[in-house]
């Protein structure tokens, strides 16, 4: 199941067998036992079992732990702005050469994680870096749409 694949994204999330699990979970829910859950490759369960940001999704009146799934790599990535541009314009580029984006001054910034919005942000400075200050999270029915589309 999930233990063969290397996931770079939830791309081939779609393409796992989860029979399994929706076998444990219905038999969980039949006779009131929590089942255990699946282990990942690589994973550290007492790691996740004790992390404060374990989140347990509820499958009825159980809870199946998804600890399992706080290694999974996601790429997480600052949108400032957006501009269609040609491949000559491209390659007109040179030291110096400046390109206006679509974004406007002090308009809140897009945080996408693999590529789908979740949030926007404001940019800070901490430590000498940048930083993303987060000021609204998209509600779960647009994460949804964006995730559907």
């Amino acid at each position: 199941m999930a233990e063969e694949m290397d996931f770079e994204s939830f791309d081939k999330m779609d393409d796992l067998d989860w029979s399994e699990l929706e076998g444990q979970i219905k038999k969980e829910q039949d006779t009131g036992k929590a089942a255990p859950a699946p282990k990942a490759a690589g994973a550290a369960p007492a790691a996740a079992a004790a992390d404060a940001n374990a989140a347990p999704v509820s499958a009825g009146k159980s809870a199946i732990d998804i600890g399992y799934l706080l290694d999974v790599n996601l790429h997480v990535t600052v949108e400032v702005g957006r501009k269609p541009v040609y491949i000559s314009s491209v390659l007109g580029y040179d030291h110096g050469s400046i390109i206006e984006l679509d974004k406007l001054v002090g308009e809140p910034l897009n945080l996408l994680v693999n590529g789908k919005p979740v949030a926007k942000g404001e940019v800070v400075i901490v430590n000498e870096k940048f930083a993303l200050k987060i000021i609204e999270i998209m509600d779960p029915q647009e994460r949804l749409h964006y995730l559907q589309a």
